[in-house]
């Protein structure tokens, strides 16, 4: 993959007054990424021949007004324009950090914030483009970087539900964690495919061979069952998964696309996998909004 560095003479996220460019914290050991000058407030130039006041004055950073249901919306941000064509894998710098910072501040996963634009980040841009109804493309355009600046919270599909749970929205192919009512994490995920597929069940010594339609039931359900590490079944692996409703799981995959393509189960990026059944306990509710009842197509005994 090519690999591009991204260089801006303003690369800097401002939220609160704070700035997080001059110094990008990292996460999980990684690497801090390229220093970014601050990003100038107040500047004055005076000559005694002719005088000359320039000054540079931000307008003050705020907090958009809750979400009727409750949910907190974060305090603006000053990202810093998007490049023509935009930012996209491969980059490096300072820029790159400060849009990983901004994400994870949102409750989205983007990996460790350490300036470098890889598949954990292009999974959050992902998120974040579905959730503002943007083309899912993994490239953060100026129409990102607005809707990063100015972010609020979507209302809850289950407004009146349990503060803490699991929204699965298949129309959108996102996955939201509420704890407490407030947004935990928000993620891209792909659920059932649709198509038509067959297996031989149980897995040893199949006596049945069952077809069926890969669909994610709607639903209201709750987490019954977590194994840790690779759980091998008649259809594959499925990674830390946490199961809610019979074979139909949370869980990480190598493959995630932007739409649905799994065999019914929520699938969601490996590097949120690997502790997102930490978020989540056994009787957590779980709602699916948008599925598809099982169709089982037909089911017939194997020969000896």
């Amino acid at each position: 993959m090519r690999r591009v560095l991204i260089v801006a003479t303003a690369a800097v996220l401002v939220v609160g007054g704070l700035g997080v460019g001059a110094v990008i914290v990292t996460r999980d050991g990684g690497e801090p990424a390229e220093a970014a000058p601050p990003l100038p407030t107040t500047t004055s130039s005076t000559t005694t021949s002719t005088t000359t006041t320039t000054t540079t004055t931000l307008p003050p950073l705020t907090t958009p007004p809750p979400n009727p249901s409750g949910i907190v919306n974060p305090i603006e941000a000053r990202l810093p324009p998007a490049p023509p064509g935009g930012i996209g894998p491969g980059a490096l710098g300072p820029v790159v950090g400060s849009i990983q910072a901004r994400l994870a501040e949102l409750r989205f996963d983007p990996g460790p914030v350490d300036g470098d634009y890889g598949p954990s980040l292009v999974f959050a841009v992902q998120a974040l483009q579905k959730f503002k109804g943007l083309p899912v493309t993994g490239v953060v355009g100026q129409a990102e970087v607005d809707a990063l600046n100015h972010f609020t919270y979507p209302e809850p599909l289950e407004p009146g539900a349990e503060p803490t749970r699991t929204e699965v929205d298949i129309a959108r192919q996102t996955l939201t964690l509420y704890e407490n009512g407030q947004p935990r994490l928000l993620t891209t995920m792909s659920s059932g495919s649709g198509e038509h597929y067959c297996y031989d069940t149980p897995k040893d010594n199949p006596t049945e061979r069952v077809c069926e339609i890969a669909n994610t039931p709607g639903g209201r359900f709750t987490y019954y069952l977590h194994r840790p590490g690779w759980d091998v079944g008649v259809l594959g692996g499925l990674y830390n998964p946490y199961y809610f409703n019979q074979g139909v799981a949370v869980h990480g995959y190598q493959s995630v696309p932007t739409g649905p393509a799994s065999h019914g189960c929520v699938r969601i990026p490996m590097h949120i996998a690997e502790y997102f059944p930490t978020l989540v306990h056994q009787g957590d509710p779980v709602y699916v909004i948008g599925g598809t009842p099982f169709d089982i197509v037909s089911r017939e005994p194997i020969a000896a």
